[in-house]
């Protein structure tokens, strides 16, 4: 093995197949070619997060073992989004040098302590069981069928018996038509925090028209209850009613209820709505008027975004800012500054 540059070759050379999903901004899968124009510098990381990949690759050989494997990987990226090669190869280089060719070996214990994983929330780790074993045609866990007994008489059952995977399993399935109709016919009386955790297990899937339009019914029904405007805006993170979905943002960019949770859950789940439906502007003007504590992050969050970049920049320069994002932005290059 040999000539070896970026885990994509590492893993192809030794008879691997593998996925990459990232888990920065909800969990959304990377196709080969991308991951590997990444690797390579021809791309930019499409959804950084605090200035890094996080990256859950998993990899399995089918002449070695049935047995799959991940590498929870946190990678470092430049201020353009830009894979740091040079970590990448470290992480690597350890990797050759633990593993060589034994891939049956393969597991993320057997690799020695290094700077370069992190271990997913509770949520997301369930979330991400419940993908991978969809994907892979695996059987759901022993949890879901606790939960969708709860689900048909809640009455009948403690909701705090439930396992938040059997959670994340029934968010997974609801493309099958029985487990949807369950879900929408029983949502309303269920435990507000049962209700809460499935949104936000939402956000990890792409919902259609029709959940998405329940959704926004149930956003709609808690007006001025944050943790359902952001549960549900969670949800929405990749839904393809994408039409509806920023009418919703931009009446929420309008209202008296926003506060700093709710800008962080739009920046941080909806940045790809922003500019094409002309809501960049007002909200970054929002969160320099109503949150300035909070433009500094947030504006460094959304540059290092390669939708946004470009517009994000151009603001710096434009003259026809208003007075609190002059004030903001002027704050910006202070701090840089000190």
């Amino acid at each position: 093995m040999t000539s070896i540059s970026t885990l994509s070759e590492f893993l192809l050379q030794s008879g691997c197949q593998y996925r990459v999903y990232d888990l920065g901004r909800a969990i959304r899968k990377l196709d080969p070619q991308t991951f590997l124009d990444i690797e390579n510098n021809r791309k930019a990381h499409p959804y950084p997060r605090l200035g890094y990949a996080w990256l859950a690759v998993l990899f399995w050989n089918k002449q070695l073992s049935h047995q799959q494997y991940i590498w929870f990987l946190k990678l470092p990226l430049d201020e353009q989004g830009m894979l740091v090669s040079a970590a990448r190869n470290h992480f690597l280089g350890i990797v050759l040098e633990a593993l060589g060719k034994q891939m049956d070996n393969a597991s993320p214990d057997t690799l020695p302590e290094h700077p370069y994983g992190f271990v997913p929330g509770q949520q997301q780790m369930a979330d991400f069981n419940a993908l991978v074993r969809k994907a892979m045609k695996l059987p759901e866990s022993e949890h879901l069928a606790n939960v969708q007994a709860y689900i048909r008489a809640p009455a009948d059952q403690e909701w705090q018996s439930l396992a938040l995977q059997g959670l994340a399993d029934l968010a997974a399935s609801l493309d099958d038509p029985k487990t949807r109709q369950l879900f929408i016919s029983q949502f309303t009386a269920l435990h507000q925090q049962v209700q809460l955790t499935l949104l936000n297990s939402l956000e990890n899937h792409q919902l259609d028209v029709g959940l998405s339009e329940f959704i926004l019914a149930q956003m709609a029904a808690h007006p001025t209850q944050p943790a359902w405007q952001i549960a549900g805006l969670r949800a929405l993170s990749q839904s393809q009613a994408d039409g509806l979905v920023a009418d919703t943002l931009s009446k929420l960019l309008q209202g008296e209820q926003i506060d700093s949770d709710l800008l962080i859950t739009i920046s941080g789940r909806h940045w790809h709505r922003l500019l094409p439906h002309d809501l960049l502007s007002p909200y970054i003007n929002l969160v320099a008027e109503h949150t300035p504590d909070l433009f500094a992050p947030v504006f460094a969050d959304l540059v290092r975004l390669p939708q946004l970049r470009t517009a994000m920049l151009a603001m710096l320069r434009s003259t026809d800012k208003s007075p609190a994002l002059t004030q903001a932005i002027g704050r910006l290059f202070s701090e840089q500054q000190q």
